[in-house]
């Protein structure tokens, strides 16, 4: 699925642009890195596009909420004031959406911030954060670990990835009850991280399309998640993969990551 941006004029003599996704076997990604590389540089460039198109109008938006929340009037108006609020928070959280699109734009481009990443720890310290939210008291977490477990990366940017696969696991749950088991091994040049559920799984008809951007099955989901999370494996020379269980129910992640051999970054 590629996307195309196209100016056409429109009869008032501005401009229009048109955004299509077509899919094109010319340019499947099973053809090799070039393809690969040209379509995150496509969905890069769209998702820039739409990151600064709304942007700035957004912007606009917050900062007049923050005006009106401050004036005396609104204020004695319990309504009114209620109001703004709700658009003050909407606001908000298309501006997340769009930190989303840029990280979507820029992950491929660069790799900042790196150090060495005890993956362990990082693990542990994520399980942690979930294990700390009463609502995922019905949630329960199996992690089989291995000491001195280091990879090259962005520290942040990498548990992220471990937070979003968590969050599918569990929002697949039903009534957020279930089992999520990580299990780390490594061997001389990689690092494996193997993440599985007891969810429902995904509907083979979906399975191929996850990793498309902005392709969810999710009413409230942006599609954005598991391509983020992909390209940040991929800017770390590594593998994502995600897949149904061949013998029970559930979902299963597979990462594959090159090992570091040094316990601080080399530059």
């Amino acid at each position: 699925m590629w996307p195309f941006l196209k100016k056409q004029p429109t009869k008032n003599g501005n401009t229009k642009t048109q955004i299509e996704l077509n899919q094109d076997k010319s340019f499947d990604q099973t053809e090799g890195n070039q393809s690969t590389d040209d379509y995150h540089k496509a969905i890069g460039k769209m998702s820039a596009f739409f990151a600064h198109e709304i942007r700035n109008p957004l912007t606009s938006i917050i900062g007049f909420t923050q005006v009106l929340e401050r004036d005396d009037t609104v204020k004695g108006d319990p309504n009114v004031s209620n109001y703004i609020s709700i658009i003050k928070d909407e606001a908000v959280k298309m501006e997340l959406l769009i930190q989303e699109l840029l990280s979507l734009s820029n992950t491929h481009l660069h790799q900042d911030n790196l150090s060495i990443i005890d993956v362990k720890l990082s693990i542990n310290k994520v399980i942690r954060l979930f294990e700390m939210n009463q609502s995922f008291d019905n949630v329960s977490f199996s992690a089989q670990t291995t000491d001195e477990t280091y990879i090259t990366g962005n520290e942040t940017r990498f548990e992220r990835v471990l937070t979003n696969m968590f969050n599918n696991s569990i929002e697949a749950f039903e009534n957020n009850k279930g089992k999520i088991d990580i299990t780390l091994t490594k061997n001389e040049d990689y690092v494996y991280i193997n993440i599985s559920d007891n969810g429902p799984g995904i509907a083979e008809e979906h399975i191929d399309q996850i990793f498309f951007p902005f392709y969810t099955t999710k009413d409230e989901g942006t599609g954005i998640g598991l391509p983020i999370c992909k390209a940040i494996i991929e800017t770390l020379n590594g593998t994502l993969e995600i897949k149904n269980h061949q013998k029970q129910t559930g979902t299963h992640v597979i990462m594959r990551l090159p090992a570091s051999k040094h316990t601080y970054y080399r530059n």
